[in-house]
């Protein structure tokens, strides 16, 4: 027994000696991968020409070890927010990663240098729709007026509505994707504004901004915020007005194709995705009978 002692206590001490080194190896196996691991950079997705405006559809996300990330590199959704609708100083190529070196600086003037040749700055009042606090620089919004048109100078019978015999409302939309170029006076980044009033400055062709002018001093302006990357725009034909006479003929199956359409909904750090209305959720417009069933 004595002389096999000194073997097993080789053996016990070469196997420890073993699992040492394996998880020695294991360690250093999992930093070298951790260098490795890509984080997502903002590159241009096809090539970019100097003079460009940036917008969001140039743009791709691109993994980089995090090593290699230059300094100057654009990095998550709020650095994206500032670069849109800034110009380029250089040309960039498709791949490449986009610093904020390869942008011409912003004048000291203001806004003017986000706007395109055809294009007009106009600032609106904006009291109806989305709270501005919500909205951040560069998001893309539809602006919709509410305006109140006389009535004819018909009478009406003694029995009529009460808001048949006042000036008839009238909601239509005005305008589709527009861009925001400031939130108050904020230009860049995130507008923490309370309340449900601001003023919101978009960039505009010089018709839109007339039209925008004649139904701001005629009605009031709304705006619906656009989700990120969206450019779909409706024809007018599927774009009716709204009036207390085809509200009713206007509403027809909307809640019908409510529910079969989906949502994203941040819950934590997940975004999950589900039906605006749940299959399982009793329909309310179903009759029940006197026993209480449907």
């Amino acid at each position: 027994m004595k002389n096999k002692f000194p073997l097993i206590f080789s053996i016990v001490i070469g196997v420890v000696a073993l699992l040492a080194i394996r998880s020695y190896v294991n360690n250093v196996e999992q930093k070298a991968q951790d260098q490795l691991k890509g984080d997502p950079v903002v590159a241009a997705k096809a090539d970019i020409p100097k003079g460009t405006v940036i917008t969001l559809q140039m743009l791709t996300a691109k993994p980089v070890p995090r090593q290699f990330i230059p300094p100057q590199a654009v990095q998550g959704s709020e650095e994206v927010k500032q670069i849109l609708n800034r110009r380029t100083q250089v040309p960039i190529k498709a791949g490449q990663l986009i610093m904020w070196t390869d942008l011409a600086k912003e004048s000291a003037g203001g806004i003017s240098t986000a706007l395109s040749p055809d294009q007009r700055a106009y600032t609106a009042s904006i009291s109806k729709g989305i709270k501005p606090g919500l909205i951040a620089v560069s998001d893309h919004v539809d602006i919709i007026g509410s305006f109140s048109v006389p009535k004819s100078p018909v009478p009406l019978q003694p029995t009529a509505a009460s808001w048949k015999q006042s000036p008839d409302m009238v909601n239509v939309v005005l305008l589709q994707d527009v861009t925001v170029l400031a939130v108050g006076d904020v230009t860049s980044g995130m507008n923490r504004t309370e309340g449900t009033m601001g003023d919101l400055t978009f960039a505009l062709t010089l018709p839109e901004a007339q039209l925008l002018m004649f139904a701001a001093e005629h009605g009031e302006l709304g705006v619906v915020l656009r989700s990120q990357g969206s450019a779909d725009v409706l024809p007018r034909k599927d774009l009716k007005r709204v009036t207390f006479d085809s509200i009713e003929q206007i509403i027809g199956d909307l809640d019908g194709r409510r529910s079969q359409r989906l949502v994203s909904v941040q819950k934590g750090t997940d975004v999950e995705v589900v039906p605006v209305r749940s299959t399982t959720t009793p329909d309310l417009a179903t009759p029940l009978d006197a026993g209480g069933q449907k």
